[in-house]
């Protein structure tokens, strides 16, 4: 039944939402006599900042399994909202992936709302669903729910959370794939250190709305203080609900600190108020602003020089991972979360040449990686 929406609840709606919108309109060209967007200070190409170790491909996981026994059950998908075209992506290549293992993928809208995602759960379980993932959706948006469907011996998979835990007396039908992000936010701002000459001045929009996005604000705003100690710091925080508030303000933080030449969002969802703020006060050409999960308009305000950096973040890879570890768990085997890697790469005008700006090569993954952890799978699975 329906029931009272509670604190956490709420948070984990607002984040969620936020993470899956996509961009809107971004400027942040260079001034004259700074360096161009893609290239620091000193003119080395931002393109050659180091990436983590790991990340730019999709390893194989763990051992070999087949997958024979699994052909003809049904997986339901339970996104936060299908709304958001990122999810759209993400679900195709999930879709893809069961299917190569002849597993159907059943959609289930979570709506953005813990009720519609209980009655998705309570449906997975009538049906005999043999496995539920549940994605941008932490344990405790319905844990009720999802409990029911651990109890009824339903393996549930959350995707894009804050880290592996689940709660204990789920045991090893339930397990969770952590998202990325506070590695792809290490990359944006290593980047910014680099091109300001450890002399930053810098805005972070910090989104605040659930222990997720608070853990990578937090880690943007550790790592200034830890590698940058003459960085010039301020925040910003903002919640998905009070969004209409983040330009002005970012207006009131650029008036206060006029030296700020850069403006680092923690996701593509929130530029638009940032840019218009900087548009605003006349300030596109001095401010150049970084996000991260690359969309593709973000991706072309690199190519037109209106942009300055974006670490992009393969939905693609990240639906056959979170198959593969579904996979697994419907088997009992280990689900081997931490040898599941979703690729990242940061684009500058250095290399954005090098990518093909069209939807279809950002539902492909290919920005990221240019393996084929599709054929890697399916060969790993038994299935090729």
């Amino acid at each position: 039944m329906p029931h009272p929406m509670t604190r956490r609840a709420r948070r984990a709606i607002t984040t969620m939402a936020a993470v899956a919108a996509i961009a809107t309109t971004l400027a942040g060209c260079s001034a004259a006599g700074e360096a161009a967007p893609g290239s620091t200070a000193d003119g080395t190409a931002a393109a050659e900042i180091a990436q983590p170790a790991g990340y730019e491909t999709v390893p194989a996981p763990g051992p070999a399994i087949d997958v024979s026994t699994l052909a003809g059950a049904t997986v339901y998908w339970i996104p936060i909202t299908s709304q958001a075209p990122v999810f759209s992506i993400e679900q195709a290549a999930a879709t893809e992936a069961f299917a190569a293992a002849g597993v159907k993928l059943q959609l289930c809208d979570g709506e953005a709302n813990p009720a519609s995602v209980a009655k998705c759960t309570t449906q997975a379980v009538s049906a005999g669903a043999a496995g539920i993932i549940a994605t941008s959706i932490p344990p405790e948006f319905a844990q009720q729910s999802f409990g029911a469907a651990v109890t009824a011996g339903v393996p549930v998979l959350f995707v894009n959370t804050k880290d592996a835990t689940t709660p204990t007396e789920w045991g090893d039908l339930a397990a969770a794939l952590p998202a990325n992000f506070t590695v792809q936010a290490k990359v944006n701002t290593d980047l910014i250190i680099a091109d300001s000459k450890k002399a930053a001045h810098v805005l972070v929009i910090g989104v605040t709305d659930s222990s997720v996005t608070t853990s990578v604000y937090e880690s943007i705003t550790a790592q200034y203080a830890s590698d940058c100690p003459d960085c010039v710091v301020s925040s910003v925080e903002v919640g998905s609900t009070t969004l209409s508030n983040l330009s002005s303000q970012v207006s009131a933080a650029l008036v206060k600190d006029p030296a700020i030449s850069y403006v680092q969002v923690e996701f593509d969802s929130f530029a638009a108020p940032v840019v218009q703020a900087i548009r605003q006060l006349n300030k596109s050409s001095s401010i150049k602003v970084v996000s991260m999960l690359g969309q593709l308009d973000g991706m072309k305000r690199i190519a037109d020089g209106s942009g300055f950096a974006d670490t992009t973040y393969s939905l693609a890879a990240l639906g056959w991972n979170e198959a593969d570890v579904m996979l697994r768990m419907m088997l009992g085997v280990d689900p081997a979360i931490d040898g599941h890697k979703t690729p990242i790469k940061t684009y500058t005008s250095a290399n954005i040449s090098s990518a093909d700006l069209t939807e279809a090569a950002w539902k492909s993954g290919e920005w990221s990686s240019d393996d084929d952890f599709r054929s890697m799978y399916t060969m790993l699975w038994g299935a090729s």
